[in-house]
């Protein structure tokens, strides 16, 4: 039978001196870099004040200097453009670029935001070229009620290609 013997000076799972030392060491280099970093931004910050500061840019617009006040075409016009800005484009453009068709170029997107409407306008090889990307887009995620609103053959260019417009309604991803 062996024996058994306790030992209760010294822990059999005792941390390594070296490692805490490495620890610490490699804390102070990072505060030190920390340190050197912000330095550096102090720096870059005050040299960009000091570039403003020397350019000749003026900010004195007509509209500063004569107290313009804002009426509510302007309200309106700034609130279209954030609405716009605020289109789910990723989406749109996923869904746009999923249909391929290289026998049509999309010329513009106008989205509506608060009807969901999407119009898009663009050029067609042929007819049926466009006749596809409705078909296409009907099957289309974001996309839905895919309608051609006008067309035109035009006659004057020698490959007569087709001019159209589409309406469609787009869903906001959940």
């Amino acid at each position: 039978m062996r024996r058994l013997e306790l030992n209760f000076q010294q822990p059999t799972n005792r941390p390594s001196r070296t490692a805490g030392w490495l620890l610490l060491l490699t804390g102070l280099a990072l505060l030190v870099e920390l340190g050197v970093s912000y330095d550096r931004l102090q720096n870059d910050r005050e040299a960009m004040n000091q570039d403003i500061k020397t350019s000749n840019i003026r900010l004195d617009t007509q509209i500063a200097d004569s107290n313009y006040q804002f009426t509510d075409k302007d309200f309106d016009e700034a609130r279209q453009i954030i609405n716009r800005l605020a289109a789910p484009w990723d989406a749109i453009f996923v869904g746009l670029e999923s249909v391929k068709n290289s026998h049509v170029a999309i010329l513009s997107i106008q989205p509506d935001v608060r009807t969901g409407l999407l119009q898009i306008e663009g050029e067609a090889k042929d007819y049926a070229a466009v006749l596809t990307l409705i078909a296409q887009l009907r099957v289309t995620k974001p996309f839905s009620e895919v309608f051609l609103m006008r067309h035109e053959i035009k006659r004057d260019d020698p490959q007569h290609p087709v001019s159209f417009a589409l309406s469609m309604h787009w869903t906001r991803p959940s």
